[in-house]
């Protein structure tokens, strides 16, 4: 026994190890700690972002474009902001194992405990208009984001499926026809007379819209429903 003191105490010394301070740990102990919290909160801001874009969808209208829901739910994720929830999900459980008394739980109770206090905290920071704000600074502040997230414009901009969106330019006498600007700035001539308005719209200028219709020659599109862009509306078949 003697032995291997003398081994560890001369190893010490030839190594100049020094024994830390209890300060040291208290430090790291904190930091871990901190970390551990920011990670949750990242990844709450994470969750709020995916229930923002997936509540700006508009999931109605796949019945009437005859897309496979499987296909619809795959597309429509919001891949960017689930892989920063999932990343720091994973750094939060990873810290949170290495504070002092970390070890003692388990793996799928840290996991359960981090998701259910992100998804909590994500969900009151949606409800309050959080995610709204930060996804207008991230669409204008952060170069390439768009391109990122399949947001509703993306969604609405498809006009060889029978979706357009943009603002009424010019409306024509007979209210049954108007100019629209669409959200890549192009310009259509569209034909409203069996359209069906939703949301006691009226054709006015600069009204912002998405329609449901067909596309047909030279920019010109036959609107068959014609939405308010804020808000989702039931698509009723005729």
């Amino acid at each position: 026994m003697n032995n291997i003191s003398d081994k560890v105490f001369k190893r010490i010394k030839e190594n100049n190890i020094k024994p830390k301070s209890r300060y040291y740990f208290i430090t790291k102990n904190y930091f871990i700690w901190s970390i551990f919290g920011i990670s949750i909160l990242i990844g709450s801001l994470a969750f709020s972002m995916i229930l923002f874009i997936s509540k700006q969808l508009d999931w109605d209208i796949y019945p009437y474009l005859k897309e496979n829901i499987l296909r619809t739910i795959l597309i429509n994720l919001p891949y960017f902001w689930l892989f920063f929830f999932c990343l720091f999900i994973g750094i939060a459980y990873y810290h949170f194992i290495h504070t002092k008394k970390g070890y003692h739980f388990k793996f799928i109770s840290i996991l359960l405990f981090s998701l259910i206090v992100s998804i909590i905290l994500g969900t009151s920071l949606y409800f309050n208009g959080f995610s709204e704000s930060l996804e207008g600074i991230f669409s204008e502040k952060i170069p390439y984001y768009k391109n990122l997230v399949y947001t509703r414009e993306k969604q609405w901009m498809n006009p060889q499926k029978g979706l357009l969106a943009g603002i009424i330019a010019e409306v024509e006498l007979s209210e049954n026809s108007f100019i629209l600007i669409d959200l890549e700035n192009n310009r259509w001539k569209v034909d409203a007379t069996e359209a069906t308005w939703k949301g006691r719209l009226i054709p006015s200028l600069n009204l912002k819209i998405k329609l449901i219709g067909k596309i047909q020659e030279n920019y010109n599109f036959k609107a068959l429903e014609i939405r308010p862009w804020q808000g989702q509306r039931k698509f009723n078949k005729k």
